[in-house]
């Protein structure tokens, strides 16, 4: 597993995060550079028409991505939005990592384990627990970690693919979030 892998979980999470299908991302993401391409072409003044954003699944409040299993806290916007959103995943990396590694089968141990969050102090320590799990690992000091929100959440990356929101609003500050992680 290298940098590139984990960039592909991250590419996956956000493309397969779509009521409707996506399809291929090989082929989804040379469709959009072709489509780039020709739209900077077109002569000054004309624009080509841009589609609105496909409904999504799920909201992505915290992630962290460790070597060999990942943290989500998903909040589901859809009926059956995280299944689906699951379900997406996990076959369209396993698919990638099967092509690159020249490998088959299942990539993933079983099902995915789901835990309901019914409190906000639950959600809250959720959120710190998952932004801190390299640390908890002995990875590397959490807020030097890129494969997690955490940078997003401390402001040291401009990362879109998380909605922290509902986690910072709780907090006076971000000292005040870095010191409750």
């Amino acid at each position: 597993c290298d940098e590139k892998d984990y960039l592909r979980f991250l590419v996956s999470m956000r493309e397969f995060n779509n009521v409707e299908p996506v399809g291929s991302l090989y082929e989804k993401n040379y469709r959009d550079k072709k489509i780039a391409d020709l739209e900077a072409e077109l002569p000054i003044g004309s624009s080509a028409s841009k589609s609105a954003p496909l409904p999504t699944l799920i909201d992505i409040i915290a992630y962290c991505l460790i070597l060999n299993h990942e943290h989500l806290i998903l909040k589901q916007l859809v009926e059956n939005g995280i299944s689906k959103f699951m379900h997406k995943l996990d076959t369209g990396y396993t698919k990638y990592f099967n092509h690159k590694y020249d490998r088959s089968g299942s990539l993933f141990q079983g099902r995915f384990k789901a835990t309901h969050i019914d409190t906000n102090e639950y959600l809250l320590w959720l959120s710190g627990y998952v932004n801190g799990n390299a640390e908890i690992h002995k990875i590397i000091k959490a807020e030097n970690y890129k494969w997690c929100s955490y940078q997003d959440y401390l402001g040291k990356r401009e990362g879109t693919l998380c909605n922290k929101e509902i986690i910072l609003s709780q907090f006076k500050n971000l000292d005040e979030y870095q010191k409750y992680v």
